[in-house]
């Protein structure tokens, strides 16, 4: 037998009328009237998440001046891959190349070039295995100087997951960067040592331009450091945080849909904005608060 699908009354089979005797809901659009609820509540909800990421998105990167200079600042470390802080050249009856370290040299001439599959070969012989091994690590040291720079930029683009944990990642990178430029000097210098010891065969040169690549990581620590000690001031609509906080809920199972209230709040704003869309929508002058 049917049944109210409100109430659960039984419907009489001679009942011609559409509304339940009961509760007096309309038994055909029972079931509309109930979806309109629940996305009453979810439209609220979704409108205020929307506003609370757009408030935090826009905080974490012009929230401050502090935080225009982190996202600005971001970029400068990978100018380190550009500088060429020294350069090895080998010359034999049989086998010529040179390399400067740079990124694009290094690709070009290291890996396209074939020079260090020559010096995986090299590092087996007497005179140029020292110059293979001291350049190994080099190699490593500068890789991770790039590694950093990179992640440098990326928690700067990632600066909407917190203002603390981005400008602490951005602080440890920028000195782990700082660390990687200088333990390529060093091992530029054993690059040096090694090629000096092989003769006229290798020249190897580092120059100084390592001190600019350590303060190209300078700027991001600087500004991690402003937002540390300025962070931005979060202003959210009112009543999105409330709101945001039930669709949390909500959305963990903690609490039923229908049992959030609707609407959730109602600020001044809300009922202004919603008497100017029930004057237009009906073409009347603006509705007051006693309607």
């Amino acid at each position: 037998m049917a049944s109210c699908p409100k109430c659960g009354t039984a419907l009489k089979i001679w009942q011609m009328s559409p509304y339940c005797k009961k509760c007096g809901v309309h038994i055909m659009f029972a079931s509309f009237e109930g979806q309109f609820e629940k996305d009453r509540r979810i439209s609220e909800m979704s409108m205020a998440f929307f506003r609370y990421n757009m408030v935090k998105l826009k905080t974490a990167y012009v929230g401050g001046l502090a935080q225009k200079l982190r996202i600005a600042f971001a970029l400068i470390p990978l100018f380190t891959v550009l500088l060429p802080l020294g350069s090895l050249s080998i010359v034999t009856p049989f086998y010529n190349s040179s390399v400067t370290y740079n990124v694009f040299d290094l690709v070009v001439s290291g890996i396209f070039g074939g020079l260090f599959v020559k010096l995986g070969v090299f590092e087996q012989g007497p005179v140029f295995g020292a110059v293979a091994g001291a350049l190994q690590p080099l190699m490593i040291a500068y890789l991770a100087m790039a590694f950093f720079a990179a992640l440098v930029l990326l928690t700067g683009i990632l600066g909407f997951i917190g203002n603390k944990k981005t400008s602490v990642l951005m602080s440890v990178f920028s000195v782990l960067g700082m660390c990687a430029a200088v333990a390529v000097k060093v091992l530029a210098m054993r690059v040096d040592a090694a090629a000096e010891a092989a003769g006229s065969l290798v020249n190897a040169d580092s120059n100084a331009l390592f001190l600019v690549a350590v303060l190209l990581f300078v700027p991001p620590l600087i500004a991690s450091i402003l937002c540390l000690k300025n962070p931005p001031v979060r202003v959210f609509r009112e009543g999105d945080e409330l709101r945001v906080d039930y669709r949390r809920k909500w959305k963990k199972g903690e609490i039923d849909l229908l049992s959030i209230p609707a609407p959730i709040y109602e600020s001044a704003e809300d009922r202004a904005e919603k008497r100017k869309l029930i004057s237009e929508a009906y073409q009347v002058e603006e509705v007051t608060e006693n309607g």
